[in-house]
Formats: structure tokens, sequence, C-alpha cells
């Protein structure tokens, strides 16, 4: 394992704590998972392998009315909050939260986290 992966792994392990975080997963634009942390048994692979039809749906609705490209994706379901962040152009940054996740929280700390993770793979 290298230092790399090390210290990416503990970056996301490091965000576990944040209050209603629950997994964090890095995948590249093809949909294979480069590093994780969770708290509950997620499905990383299965998370994985839609975001490539997600980011291309999303990318797809902003050019109809010239968007540029996407900066975020924040979901939000009856019981769940997602959060996808790009990371450069081949990577992207998962993080899946329970309803209580503070939004303004997480974009706070994503503000931090996604730069140093954009160093670290680049």
């Amino acid at each position: 394992m290298s230092t790399v992966d090390l210290v990416m792994g503990k970056m996301l392990t490091d965000m576990l704590e944040i209050d209603g975080v629950i997994g964090t997963i890095v995948v590249d634009k093809d949909g294979l998972v480069i590093e994780s942390a969770t708290k509950k048994n997620i499905d990383r692979e299965a998370i994985a392998g839609v975001l490539h039809e997600l980011t291309s749906a999303i990318k797809l609705i902003g050019d109809q009315f010239g968007a540029g490209n996407p900066k975020e994706a924040i979901i939000e379901y009856s019981n769940a909050r997602m959060f996808v962040n790009p990371i450069g152009s081949d990577y992207y940054l998962i993080v899946i939260g329970d309803a209580d996740l503070n939004l303004g929280r997480m974009k706070l700390e994503l503000r931090k986290v996604l730069p140093k993770l954009e160093e670290m793979l680049y």
C-alpha cells in the first residue's frame, strides 16, 4: 500500500467523524473504487458502478441550458443525503450521510478535502 493510499484512506476515515456521515468513496470516472471508508455495510461497487450514468445524465441536463461542468450534486432521499463532487476530470468523491447530515457543514468540509484529494490523485 502506497503512502498516497494511506493518507487518502485516513482522510476518508476522518470524514466519518462528521455527524451524519456514514460513508465516503473515491471512484474513478469509469466507476472503479479507488478508496473508501464506511460505518455501515454499503455496496461500494454498486454505487461506483452507476456513477458514470449519473454524472453523464447530470452533465447532459446542464448542457441543455449552458450550465458548464457540474461542480457538485446533492441528492436528498427520505432517510439519507448523498454528495457527488468531481475531483479534477477523472475522479469523484461520494459522501453518503443520514437524513440529519448538515448540508452547510458538509459543503465546508468538502471545500477543505477536495483540493487535498486532487493534489494526491494528480
